[in-house]
């Protein structure tokens, strides 16, 4: 029995189609008992802390109480969360579902996506402001070298952690937000920076700089007008080469990377190091 099959015997769905874009998981749209699409992600349990797993639904749960634009997890049968097996059980599977987001993914290279973004990142932040302290630890990107350390970048709160056009649907100037699973503890503006950074890894390795040039000043407009906390652009650059700087350490040991670089193609493993060994920090 393959995966879709499982998948489709343990929720009790009718169909199941896989998507394209996890990273630290396979998606896969699902058509719920009331013939609604949800989305489904399988996680691999051997590379998941069940505890964090449970917190993080949790979590976004109840942030999508106070904010309707997060996609919130959903109940199939009951939980939240259900466990599959494969064939002669040798490898066991989290399957959780979530709302499907509609509507088009934000184009950073547009002006007005890039101040959407940042507006919407900054009103995330106001909601997460109102959680009560959880469990969850800092953000992964920076366990390895404390972001308090860096002049400007604000007390920790709660934050997205991966808060990028791909975990976004923008329909009718409502922008909807989903995937928070590296949801942890860190300043503000690491979620700013988090997000200019995958812009400019996408732009170098794309060859389309220009992209980041529109989008870094319009997003961090964007934010600073809808939240009303300004962010210096060395604070920014400093995060920025941070992350980087994380991603080679990464790279360096895989075994304590995150699951979707541990468990990366050689060929995507030498983009990144590629990305890595050309940066130039702007902090230095």
């Amino acid at each position: 029995m393959d995966l879709v099959e499982r998948i489709v015997g343990a929720l009790g769905v009718a169909e199941a189609q896989e998507l394209g874009g996890g990273h630290q998981s396979r998606v896969f749209q699902v058509i719920d008992r009331s013939g609604l699409p949800v989305v489904a992600k399988v996680l691999d349990a051997s590379m998941v802390d069940r505890l964090e797993l449970d917190t993080r639904l949790d979590v976004t749960a109840s942030l999508a109480e106070i904010d309707p634009r997060v996609c919130r997890p959903l109940l199939i049968g009951g939980r939240r969360v259900t466990e599959i097996t494969s064939t002669g059980g040798r490898h066991q599977h989290y399957v959780v579902c979530f709302e499907l987001a509609v509507g088009t993914e934000p184009d950073p290279a547009r002006a007005d996506d890039a101040a959407r973004m940042g507006a919407a990142l900054a009103d995330l932040h106001m909601s997460m402001g109102q959680l009560p302290a959880t469990s969850l630890p800092v953000v992964h990107a920076l366990r390895a070298a404390p972001a308090e350390q860096v002049p400007g970048a604000g007390a920790h709160q709660l934050l997205h952690g991966d808060f990028h056009a791909s975990n976004l649907r923008q329909a009718d100037g409502v922008v909807r937000i989903f995937d928070l699973d590296d949801c942890g503890y860190g300043p503000p503006a690491f979620d700013v920076a988090n997000a200019l950074y995958m812009v400019l890894f996408d732009s170098v390795t794309h060859g389309s700089v220009e992209t980041y040039e529109c989008f870094r000043p319009s997003f961090v407009e964007g934010y600073v007008d809808a939240s009303g906390s300004a962010i210096p652009e060395a604070t920014l650059d400093c995060l920025i080469d941070r992350r980087v700087r994380t991603l080679r350490a990464w790279l360096d040991d895989l075994d304590n990377a995150p699951v979707g670089i541990r468990t990366a193609t050689q060929t995507w493993l030498a983009v990144l190091r590629s990305f890595v060994g050309d940066h130039r920090p702007a902090s230095s």
